[in-house]
């Protein structure tokens, strides 16, 4: 694929026949899903990575806001699966990385078992005209203000010290990413997507992620529409819910697994 760049990721977890591959969201990394890896790699083959531009992974040349297009970040979680022969996978994304999981399960469907998506809306709707604003924002706070900009950031992502700690090692690395990737997250539809999906989908809704409850309603509906799509509640967690509860969400996702072999 032109245009890819080869990303960090880690593999845990003999061939078990099935893979579950955890994408993390804008300014996060692998080390978001490292406690999953250790819970679900005697289970599974167990994937992390890091987007481009954070964690390890090489910033694109040049780094501008183009070179964060969905498509792009899509093109280079196929890539990395092609290269790793990986198959029978079930995609698990929070945030940003859900989103990119609509895209890339809708391009290679013949790839992935399950996707399941958590802090996650399938419609971003603020008009396209406050991008760039937006993108302006992010620029001037972390070029002048960094270490205030990330701890409110911080603050907004996780409710929990530990968690807190651990994202603010994430989002310092992706620095140069972070105006340019959340650019291109302001406005969006996968709704239709969602409604068709060419494998069985799970939105894990938190209890806590006031701000992405309140944009779910059209896709609640495109959920509604597919008869293979569902909803999870999960209780006492926010928008990083494998962080905030690593427990209750690692024997939430067991669940899902265990019930989409049951289905089978």
């Amino acid at each position: 694929m032109m245009n890819t760049i080869n990303l960090e990721y880690t593999i845990a977890g003999a061939d078990h026949g099935e893979t579950i591959l955890f994408v993390h969201g804008a300014g996060a990394s692998i080390l978001q899903f490292q406690q999953q890896q250790a819970f679900f790699s005697g289970r599974y083959r167990v994937v992390l990575l890091s987007l481009r531009g954070h964690g390890d992974s090489p910033k694109p040349s040049p780094n501008t806001t183009g070179q964060y297009a969905l498509t792009l970040l899509a093109a280079d979680i196929i890539q990395l699966i092609e290269d790793l022969h990986l198959d029978r996978i079930n995609y698990v994304g929070n945030s940003a990385g859900g989103v990119l999981g609509y895209l890339v399960v809708s391009k290679v469907p013949e790839k992935f078992l399950s996707l399941t998506t958590f802090g996650t809306t399938g419609q971003m709707k603020f008009p396209k005209f406050l991008a760039p604003v937006f993108r302006g924002i992010d620029a001037f706070m972390l070029r002048f203000f960094k270490n205030w900009y990330l701890r409110l950031m911080v603050s907004h992502t996780a409710t929990n010290e530990a968690s807190k700690d651990i994202f603010f090692q994430m989002f310092e690395k992706a620095v140069p990413a972070i105006p340019h990737f959340r650019y291109n997250l302001v406005n969006y539809d996968f709704t239709g997507l969602i409604a068709q999906c060419p494998v069985p989908y799970t939105l894990i809704k938190c209890e806590f992620d006031k701000g992405i409850n309140g944009m779910l309603k059209s896709t609640l509906k495109a959920i509604d529409a597919n008869p293979s799509a569902k909803v999870i509640e999960l209780k006492g967690v926010g928008h990083v819910a494998n962080l905030d509860d690593p427990k209750a969400f690692n024997n939430c996702l067991m669940d899902i697994l265990k019930n989409l072999i049951d289905q089978s």
